[in-house]
């Protein structure tokens, strides 16, 4: 199924030294332990990913954040795509944000409390002494001051940005009528047997409205507070002059933009010079949104020639057949995918949801057997069903929850 990355949502990540990354031992401390810009250094001739005002985001920069924001899970190459945008775009939000900080004259200042919370945050979150700690950054040239100034600097940036967006966004405030009507709708009176007058609540009953408001409150002040800095970025952006250089990124911007016509031509152009089955798929999805159907059935058919065991390939094309109410073809793509999806249970269950939609009973009772299957042969190695479940949730959701915001204002906090 075409996914993206949450990631259609507006993320502010920022470049702080205190990344806590550790895999495989002691990898954290962001620019220090591999070479990429400790001291806040710069290499002379860094090549440019993107501009902003004239700004340069270096590539540098951008593969430093890339592996500090990595996932965990593998991904698929059209994720691969989406993430690798997100955070080119988190950083051009947060270009945007320092040098409209400059125009609001925001001068901030870190004291040594805060300095030095994070830096024993950095001991604690490694497992790690301070004797060992500066033998690792000896060993890279560098020493506990040089790394407590780079905190100091990333603070500042961050508590910078999180001024700026406050001023920003301005006052905002919710009326108590927006808060009733929230609870009106979340808890209709016709849906409870019995209206709730006393100050406490019964099971089964409707909640007292004292008793939710101050949570319904906050939700609504964070959803406006979203809305604002959502809104001021989008005004941000279009009164900028950005320049995205990479020309995947470029090609991915179009489209997450709504600019379908120029994504078409140039993942055209991407797949004439260094195939991708990501980009077929991105073809084929421009193609669709400017309702040129036949022309994202043809991108589809010549990616499987290409790639005739993508199944990912093959859930995709199988979702727009079915758009097009086309379920025999559907079915002939998911039955591809079904003879070589073996032990995969993630696949297993996609199959079985995608036969359920289509009404092929007897395919989706046919995988139902193989997640019991699977299921059977985990609980032997020790894992739970409810483990089971949960991933199988936790997967599913990942799949259809496109929609799901994250937040700056979190990030920020």
């Amino acid at each position: 199924m075409f996914d993206t990355l949450r990631d259609n949502s507006r993320i502010i990540v920022y470049l702080v030294v205190v990344a806590f990354v550790i895999s495989g031992g002691f990898m954290g401390y962001g620019a220090y332990l591999n070479n990429s810009g400790g001291g806040g250094q710069q290499p002379s001739n860094p090549n440019i990913i993107a501009e902003v005002n004239g700004e340069e985001i270096s590539q540098q920069e951008y593969l430093a954040m890339l592996r500090q924001q990595a996932p965990q899970q593998d991904m698929s190459s059209t994720q691969v795509i989406s993430f690798r945008y997100n955070i080119l775009n988190a950083l051009i939000e947060r270009k945007l944000i320092l040098q409209q900080s400059e125009e609001m004259n925001i001068d901030v200042e870190v004291n040594n409390e805060e300095l030095n919370a994070s830096y024993n945050n950095i001991l604690e979150e490694n497992d790690i002494t301070e004797e060992e700690l500066s033998e690792n950054l000896a060993e890279q040239g560098y020493n506990i001051g040089d790394l407590k100034d780079d905190i100091r600097r990333s603070l500042e940036r961050s508590k910078t940005i999180t001024e700026t967006i406050n001023n920003a966004r301005g006052d905002i405030s919710v009326s108590e009528s927006e808060v009733r009507d929230l609870y009106d709708q979340r808890y209709p009176a016709e849906d409870f047997d019995n209206e709730t007058s006393d100050d406490e609540t019964q099971e089964g009953e409707r909640p007292v409205f004292a008793d939710v408001q101050t949570d319904i409150e906050e939700e609504l002040l964070q959803q406006k507070r979203n809305e604002a800095l959502e809104n001021w970025l989008t005004d941000l952006k279009n009164n900028s002059e950005i320049t995205i250089n990479d020309p995947v990124l470029n090609a991915y911007s179009d489209f997450e933009s709504g600019s379908y016509e120029e994504a078409a031509e140039k993942f055209s152009n991407l797949i004439e010079e260094q195939q991708s089955p990501a980009f077929y798929t991105y073809l084929a999805r421009s193609y669709i949104e400017i309702s040129k159907i036949s022309k994202a059935e043809e991108s589809y058919n010549k990616a499987l020639e290409e790639y005739p065991e993508n199944s990912e390939l093959r859930f995709n094309y199988a979702q727009l057949l079915v758009e097009q109410e086309n379920n025999q073809a559907a079915l002939e793509q998911l039955k591809e995918v079904s003879s070589t999806a073996g032990d995969n249970l993630m696949t297993r269950y996609q199959l079985y949801m995608m036969f359920s939609q289509i009404g092929a009973e007897e395919e989706a009772e046919a995988e139902l057997q193989e997640i019991q299957r699977l299921s059977e042969e985990m609980n032997n190695q020790d894992i739970s069903e409810e483990q089971i479940e949960e991933e199988l949730e936790e997967n599913a959701e990942d799949e259809t929850d496109l929609d799901e915001d994250i937040s700056a204002e979190e990030t920020v906090e």
